[in-house]
């Protein structure tokens, strides 16, 4: 965070790139730690309902992320 504020672009730049490896280094080992953690006949309710979340976010928006989250906590109930 401390190169986000340097004066000129390449603080931005650089500080992009440690955000975005960091992000990515956490998600990794989180989703390593909730995959170890979870009960074998679970594991693919767990692990499918972030993905699927996760990549109708990313093609469609986070409107429909956020949609499609509030439906399969629905259809669970």
């Amino acid at each position: 965070m401390a190169a986000a504020t340097l004066p000129c672009l390449a603080g931005v730049l650089v500080a992009a790139a440690l955000i975005g490896v960091g992000t990515g280094l956490i998600t990794s080992l989180g989703f390593a730690a909730l995959a170890a953690n979870t009960p074998q006949e679970r594991l693919g309710k767990t692990m499918g309902g972030p993905l699927l979340v996760g990549g109708i976010a990313a093609v469609a928006g986070l409107t429909y992320g956020f949609a499609a989250l509030a439906v399969l906590l629905a259809a669970e109930r």
